[in-house]
């Protein structure tokens, strides 16, 4: 990772670094660019942690602990899934300044993308922030046809207004909704190396989810990927800003 998502999320990491504030990471890993940015300033308020894999927390309290022992007491860590109960049951109701998901809500599934954003919403102080960055169908890996039928999915849900939300793939390393011209190896660059469930975002969907669900939009945008040799248009990933109202 490089120092171009904390750019990215600027407001998130000076909001972590409020002497006063709280903030939460879903999927920290062992120390995404965020909080480590977080971490280095002199200035800090608590930062929560909540991370799948618990070999990867691990680390990162050693990372903390190498850079500044003093902050260890900043740190709080949550192994599990977000958002099932064993994670939310140790989560503050109304606790947050802001909350963080990059690169995490596109490995639910439907109900748990609906869940995760009402979490959320529960989760943070009214004026609070949700920072968040997910996948979409438009990052040039799937198949003309796959894409296009994604695309039908989404004008559904846009005219009906109403759930099941269009983005859920079953298995995203199916060969039959990814493009020839993709190898094996290369869909182990983008770390898909199991068969595992994923849901793609699109921007028009979750303007309109995230408003159905008392959310504030300030950015709901399409962010672009620099992955040669895929043909790409500045559509691979959705960035979203949104608060909870006062």
């Amino acid at each position: 990772m490089t120092n171009k998502p904390v750019q990215e999320f600027k407001e998130f990491v000076e909001i972590a670094s409020r002497a006063d504030a709280k903030v939460l990471e879903i999927g920290a890993a062992y120390g995404t660019p965020y909080l480590m940015e977080t971490f280095k300033k002199e200035s800090m308020g608590h930062y929560t942690a909540c991370e799948l894999v618990g070999d990867q927390l691990r680390i990162l309290a050693t990372r903390i602990k190498e850079l500044d022992p003093s902050k260890l007491s900043n740190l709080t860590l949550i192994e599990g899934p977000f958002p099932h109960k064993e994670v939310i049951d140790h989560l503050q109701e109304g606790g947050y300044d802001a909350v963080l998901a990059s690169s995490v809500f596109h490995f639910l599934t439907e109900e748990e993308v609906v869940d995760a954003f009402k979490q959320v919403h529960r989760l943070l102080k009214p004026g609070g922030k949700l920072f968040a960055k997910m996948g979409t169908p438009y990052s040039g890996i799937m198949k003309p046809e796959a894409v296009q039928k994604a695309v039908e999915e989404i004008q559904k849900y846009l005219v009906r207004k109403t759930r099941p939300l269009p983005g859920f793939i079953e298995n995203v390393r199916d060969r039959s909704r990814i493009k020839d011209s993709i190898t094996d190896e290369l869909t182990k660059e983008l770390g898909i190396t199991t068969d595992l469930h994923g849901f793609q975002f699109d921007k028009d969907v979750m303007n309109i989810f995230l408003e159905s669900e008392n959310f504030l939009v300030e950015i709901c945008d399409y962010s672009p990927m620099n992955l040669p040799p895929f043909k790409l248009d500045g559509r691979e990933h959705l960035v979203v800003v949104a608060q909870k109202p006062n």
